[in-house]
């Protein structure tokens, strides 16, 4: 018996953090999917994780989706090729080659086409989007600048807002979803402390099954609660304790 490997490696991909999961993202990857296939291409999902803002802004952006989420999120788009960079503070000073050289060395890919934002440097380049269109006509990776990018942050800084104030309905209006995080051993959730209505799910998109209960983060960590063992996802309804908005002129 003998197995011979076929697999597209004609690779496009796309790069961001990805969270919160934006209305304008949904519409990107549906695009992507279609473009790939009219195209005969591999579609690829690459996750920069943590937020790159987060290492130069003291964790300044919580967690909408935490990095499970989005993953199974991925899946429910049948986009199941996902690679995450996991980033330190110090490779955001690396020049942009660094990225395609450690992509290929991590993972084999070899990327035919990338598509980025126009506000997008992949790394330290000293031009930003520049240094990455200079390296990807080098690597003969065709790239395609994602206009108006601008608009999406503007909407992740209106859901940041939302988020500090615990005002989850209203991000829920704008995104379709509360904030999604899957159980962990060390129970680290990387949401703004303070006392949550929320939901225990088994899936974290289906509500057909799913549980109320009261939970509070201290420190970054979701504080011990009794659970059956088959839900696995939190899914945050509410803040209890909401922030009181200072006076103006404070």
């Amino acid at each position: 018996m003998q197995f011979h490997e076929n697999i597209n490696r004609d690779i496009i991909a796309v790069a961001g953090t990805w969270d919160p999961m934006l209305p304008r993202h949904i519409a990107l990857f549906k695009e992507l999917i279609r473009y790939s296939r009219k195209k005969s291409l591999n579609p690829y999902i690459i996750i920069f994780y943590p937020n790159p803002v987060n290492h130069l802004l003291q964790n300044r952006h919580s967690e909408y989706f935490d990095l499970d989420a989005r993953m199974a999120y991925f899946k429910r788009l049948a986009l199941n090729s996902v690679v995450v960079a996991d980033l330190t503070k110090e490779d955001l000073k690396r020049p942009v080659a660094d990225f395609f050289d450690e992509l290929f060395k991590s993972t084999g890919v070899v990327l035919n086409e990338l598509w980025a934002g126009e506000n997008q440097s992949l790394g330290g380049g000293p031009q930003g989007f520049g240094s990455l269109v200079k390296e990807c006509s080098a690597r003969n990776i065709k790239l395609r600048k994602l206009k108006n990018s601008f608009l999406v942050n503007l909407d992740k800084e209106a859901i940041y807002k939302h988020i500090k104030a615990g005002e989850f309905e209203a991000i829920a209006a704008m995104t379709g979803y509360y904030p999604t995080y899957k159980f962990k051993e060390d129970r680290r959730i990387n949401m703004h402390d303070g006392v949550y209505s929320a939901k225990l799910r088994t899936t974290p998109f289906d509500s057909s099954n799913e549980a109320p209960v009261v939970v509070k983060i201290v420190d970054g960590c979701l504080q011990e609660i009794k659970k059956p063992v088959e839900y696995n996802w939190l899914i945050l309804s509410e803040r209890l304790d909401k922030p009181i908005p200072a006076e103006p002129g404070q």
